[in-house]
């Protein structure tokens, strides 16, 4: 059995707090407040989760065995999505914080700090500098700067999810030899024991309701440098906006040296 449960998630700053709600959703919920016991409860049930930020989208996967082990953990995990603890103690451990040696940690700060400054990530985000005006969420790093994240706050990201982690911008894909009305049941028990916790109704829809990306104006040809020990090679990116689908391929070009 295989579980997506996706998230259309939108963000118009390099802050990480797409990235850093989905560590924190597995850090307790409003029933299961202790980190780790989702992945424990998962593990006595053949099940297996995890999950990805995109620039787009937030998704998480559960995988089980079997439709017993399945049933058990969905309302469990889905908890964990709409209804997380977000503690402050929770946001210093896992996100950022400064150790006894005076250095910068974290689980997301370090996974960032690993991956900001090679080629490929300092290509695509100018890249992205360059396609994409600032009211357009394809502009920024939703994994998080590094420098955002020191000063990301926990109610930033509480206010992320308040803003995007809705029941009605939520999308359930189940996949396998379900039992169907074993299902319903138990989503329509979930929605009713959560629906106190949503009194308000998200009228912006992300991407949706977002401005058009406007097209480009004019080729442009930069160059990006980056620290490498071999200097006799480089990396060339070309860039462009694709076609609508009623309209007809870009002309305009971003190439990177």
């Amino acid at each position: 059995m295989y579980g997506y449960f996706t998230l259309a998630t939108e963000v118009f700053d390099d802050s990480g707090a797409p990235h850093t709600l989905e560590h924190l959703v597995f850090m307790g919920s409003k029933n299961y407040r202790y980190k780790g016991l989702l992945d424990k409860l998962a593990n006595r049930a053949y099940s297996h989760t995890n999950a990805w930020t995109a620039t787009d989208h937030t998704a998480y996967q559960l995988e089980s065995a079997g439709w017993a082990g399945f049933a058990q953990i969905l309302p469990v995990y889905l908890e964990h999505i709409l209804l997380p603890t977000l503690t402050d103690s929770a946001c210093y451990t896992e996100v950022h914080h400064v150790d006894g040696t005076g250095h910068d940690a974290g689980v997301v700060y370090s996974e960032m700090q690993g991956v900001e400054n090679n080629s490929d990530s300092l290509m695509n985000l100018r890249a992205t500098r360059l396609l994409y005006p600032k009211e357009c969420g394809f502009r920024y790093e939703t994994g998080g700067m590094t420098e955002a994240l020191r000063v990301l706050t926990t109610q930033r990201i509480r206010d992320f999810h308040k803003d995007m982690y809705q029941p009605n911008n939520l999308c359930v894909v189940v996949v396998g030899e379900a039992d169907h009305e074993a299902l319903l049941r138990i989503l329509n028990e979930f929605e009713e024991s959560i629906l106190g916790h949503f009194p308000s109704v998200r009228t912006k829809r992300p991407w949706i309701d977002s401005p058009a990306v406007p097209p480009l104006t004019k080729s442009i040809v930069d160059t990006v440098e980056f620290p490498e020990k071999d200097e006799s090679m480089g990396e060339i990116c070309i860039a462009w906006l694709g076609p609508n689908c009623a309209g007809s391929v870009a002309s305009k070009l971003i190439i990177l040296l």
